[in-house]
């Protein structure tokens, strides 16, 4: 659409330039200094620009992804306005406004223009530094072949439609493209593809810290001074809950906040234990949220999930369940998982919410207390059969007497690294790999699952296996 012109006659306006019609066109019945700004439904990367000249002499194309056309970057310089139907090059520049400065003309007037480029959702301009990196494999595919998958292009895709939450967290990651380029794209293309269940996770529960009010230091005293017990409520009523409670502790604000939610991937992309750990609980957590009835469907070495929008999630979830990519294949990381069998039996007595955020913990708790995360990360490690006592020690997996959701956060996660918290963590990795004890917490999953919020902080629960 037109965005904005400088000015327009009364018989020639500026929406004319949208028809690739010759019987009408736009004119400012000036002959100086007159503009038109075009923008674009969405970000793209514009290829070509087509104008078809009336009796414009000189003029000079601009384009950029805000609306600041001080900033942006020139197309076509300044150069002769030929009369007649022209298509510049554009190279693929990064465009949601383009601009046509018309500096003279006899009168100025222009046809029609059209604009031929590749969408891309999302794009900002703080990935201008990924978008020159990927541009030249974007460019040499597109020019190959058409019909082969671009996977460049594919990645630039991802990163930019489901990583903008997370801009202030990854800033530095983008500046560093020129300096460490393989590392710096690799971490993104983790964030946007096998890690993308874990930070779909923290924006969609990030959304909802504006109406949780978190519980006062008293209180959280009170609640962990209280005695724990266990609902003797064998059978806990089903319910798949994904809807937080108003009430929330602290520590529960310090495992949904973006910046530590990136501290973790960013250690796991550098660790490859904390990786396998993370890319399991991510496989997890995407398990969690497709539709019911629950499907056991292998997942591919490619690293693909895919599922259809249900009911019950929410509209604005939907984009968690749109297939990601491994992009490890690009950077020479040959990753793949042994499968686990995730089987549904249990999951609607689970409280989804609670085993959401116990899954954070268990990833915080193993990336401050590596030896436990070594045994996590095993080929007999089954992380899906222990949700239920995941959602079970959740009080004991969050560290104590957090400060609050501005608490800061090292690389070590300090925070998780509590005796309570160890020994759920130590409970739960015991669990996870050795296979005897599956069936008997899939016997179990109903008792464990009524163990209720209010019985908080039990590190014993081993006792009553």
């Amino acid at each position: 659409r037109v965005k904005a012109c400088s000015r327009e006659s009364s018989g020639q306006k500026a929406a004319n330039v949208l028809e690739p019609d010759l019987r009408s066109h736009w004119s400012t019945a000036t002959n100086t200094k007159e503009w038109i700004l075009l923008e674009l439904n969405e970000p793209c990367l514009v290829s070509h620009i087509r104008i078809y000249n009336k009796s414009v002499l000189e003029w000079e194309v601009t384009g950029g992804l805000r609306y600041k056309p001080e900033a942006f970057v020139k197309v076509r310089p300044r150069g002769e306005a030929p009369k007649r139907d022209m298509v510049y090059p554009a190279n693929h520049t990064p465009c949601r406004y383009v601009r046509i400065s018309c500096l003279r003309g006899s009168p100025i007037a222009i046809y029609f223009i059209q604009l031929t480029g590749i969408p891309v959702p999302g794009l900002e301009p703080e990935f201008q530094p990924l978008v020159n990196h990927l541009l030249p494999q974007i460019s040499s595919s597109q020019k190959q072949s058409h019909s082969s998958h671009n996977m460049h292009l594919q990645l630039l895709k991802d990163i930019a439609r489901r990583l903008p939450p997370f801009l202030p967290q990854i800033e530095a990651d983008l500046n560093s493209i020129t300096d460490t380029p393989e590392s710096s794209v690799w971490f993104l293309a983790l964030l946007a593809g096998p890690f993308y269940p874990i930070l779909n996770l923290i924006n969609e529960r990030d959304a909802t810290k504006t109406s949780i009010s978190s519980v006062d230091s008293d209180t959280l005293k009170t609640s962990l001074a209280s005695i724990p017990t266990v609902s003797s409520n064998f059978e806990a009523q089903p319910r798949r809950a994904r809807s937080p409670s108003s009430v929330q502790p602290a520590s529960c604000m310090l495992a949904f906040r973006s910046e530590t939610a990136i501290l973790l991937l960013r250690k796991a992309h550098k660790d490859k234990t904390l990786s396998i750990v993370c890319h399991r609980a991510s496989r997890v957590l995407q398990k969690l949220l497709e539709p019911e009835p629950f499907v056991d469907e292998p997942i591919p070495n490619g690293g693909m999930l895919s599922s259809e929008v249900s009911d019950e999630i929410p509209k604005s979830d939907a984009s968690s369940l749109v297939p990601y990519t491994n992009y490890s294949s690009l950077f020479g990381e040959e990753f793949s998982l042994s499968e686990n069998h995730f089987d549904g039996s249990f999951l609607n007595i689970l409280d989804v919410a609670a085993v959401e955020e116990g899954i954070l913990h268990v990833l915080y708790a193993a990336a401050s207390q590596p030896q436990l995360g070594c045994k996590l990360a095993e080929t007999t490690s089954d992380m899906w059969s222990v949700l239920p006592l995941v959602q079970a020690l959740l009080p004991a997996l969050r560290p104590p007497f957090s400060a609050g959701p501005t608490e800061q956060i090292d690389d070590c996660f300090s925070q998780w690294n509590h005796p309570d918290v160890h020994n759920a963590l130590s409970q739960i990795v015991s669990m996870s790999v050795s296979s005897v004890f599956h069936p008997l917490l899939r016997g179990c999953a109903g008792y464990l699952s009524s163990y209720l919020p209010s019985h908080v902080r039990s590190a014993t629960l081993n006792s009553l296996l």
